[in-house]
């Protein structure tokens, strides 16, 4: 960068805002990492919705030794009224947000601002890094690291927020914390969301703001330490019905947006359909489990009396598993490589088992390409192989917009044992 870019560098204002709730025992790392930077952020917002832990203890002691930190305590609403207060408080022209379990690498925002004055950018987005505490994975944005403006915004960004082909895969993730953002343009589209969104509440706000931007910029690296642990610094345990009211809000909100930006070309609302799927997949199967005609949506055929072996043990494979004994199918199996519920194997053991099918329970496309390869390669044919089928969710969609009562946990298309 020149001498004229880097003045403009040196003018930008870069706000970090930190929600925090019952997050003591991370937050001295995390401010430590932010402070670290070789970019001076010029404040440090940390907003704690109603911690019952020592949080807002550590957040005064912290800011007596720092001046930037600016700490506001409030009433406890979730992560979308905590993230707003704090956009409120902002004064700098690029926003960033790190969860208060979080950390990330020095030289993050001071690589990533200098691509937001070179480019002038809406955006700035990386990949993130899976933190496991004893090992870490990195997971690059699925698009190639460049200046996307105009056409190239349209047709690479736009045009393949998800992957229409296949089921699950994203361009740029729908993630807050690995991107900045200008702070002007973020604003309102925060203050729309719902307060009583608390799941996928960064979708709601990342995907609008893409609709809305004239250059996003991917960096091509990974600097964000997304730390993997049981409970994470925003969440409590939400019930069920609590969890299914969230996830509707978030789709209606994303409906909206998705029409009211759609073009020609860009298959937005196609696109929205895939993402609601995964949702639904995700966090409430029931709602799209059907077995009709020796079709079991969204997998694909498969006869009634076949021998079936489960290949995933999360959510998705728990459900799946009591809707096909429901059914009468004979799970003869089930298979995981975490394999911490009873009765589930390693997948190196799954050769002791007779089955005519493997069902891949896992979502994310490029991990289910794995796990198709690595039975392939043990020998299980690939006809054998069923995972959920991006066509089939077309099916699912097609069905449901016949439907005024998609949304309705009732529907007779939902229902187990329809």
């Amino acid at each position: 960068m020149g001498m004229a870019g880097r003045r403009s560098l040196m003018r930008k204002k870069l706000s970090v805002v930190i929600p925090v709730y019952n997050a003591e025992t991370y937050l001295e790392r995390t401010l430590d990492s932010v402070f670290a930077q070789t970019f001076p952020v010029c404040e440090v917002i940390c907003v704690d919705d109603g911690s019952t832990d020592g949080s807002l203890d550590v957040l005064k002691a912290y800011a007596d030794r720092q001046e930037r930190v600016k700490v506001i305590h409030k009433e406890n609403k979730g992560p979308t009224s905590t993230r707003k207060r704090g956009l409120l408080e902002a004064n700098g022209d690029y926003v960033a947000f790190v969860d208060a379990d979080d950390f990330i690498e020095p030289e993050m925002y001071g690589e990533m601002m200098e691509l937001a004055a070179a480019y002038n950018a809406d955006l700035v987005t990386s990949g993130f890094i899976r933190d496991y505490g004893d090992s870490t994975t990195v997971n690059d944005e699925n698009i190639k690291k460049g200046v996307y403006t105009g056409k190239s915004l349209e047709t690479e960004v736009l045009g393949a927020l998800i992957d229409k082909k296949s089921f699950y895969r994203t361009g740029i993730s729908p993630s807050l914390c690995n991107k900045i953002f200008k702070l002007d343009k973020l604003k309102p589209i925060q203050m729309r969301i719902d307060d009583r969104i608390f799941m996928w509440e960064d979708d709601a706000v990342v995907y609008p703001f893409l609709f809305c931007s004239r250059t996003v910029v991917v960096s091509g690296k990974s600097y964000y330490h997304y730390c993997i642990r049981e409970t994470g610094s925003m969440m409590s345990v939400k019930r069920s019905k609590d969890l299914e009211a969230s996830m509707d809000l978030v789709l209606k909100h994303l409906e909206r947006e998705f029409q009211s930006a759609e073009k020609p070309g860009l298959d937005l609302m196609k696109q929205y359909h895939i993402l609601k799927a995964s949702y639904l997949i995700m966090k409430c199967p029931s709602r799209i489990l059907k077995y009709d005609k020796e079709m079991l949506y969204p997998f694909g055929r498969i006869k009634k009396d076949g021998r079936i072996l489960l290949y995933g043990a999360g959510k998705l494979g728990v459900e799946l598993k009591e809707y096909l004994e429901e059914q009468g199918f004979s799970v003869v199996g089930w298979a995981d490589k975490s394999a911490v519920r009873p009765g589930v194997i390693r997948p190196g053991e799954i050769h002791n088992i007779d089955f005519d099918y493997v069902i891949i329970t896992v979502l994310i496309a490029d991990v289910v390409q794995h796990i198709r390869e690595d039975l392939q390669k043990t020998g299980v044919p690939v006809q054998k192989i069923l995972f959920v089928d991006a066509e089939l969710i077309a099916d699912f969609n097609r069905m449901e917009a016949q439907d005024e009562s998609a949304y309705n946990v009732g529907h007779p298309w939902q229902q187990r044992g329809a």
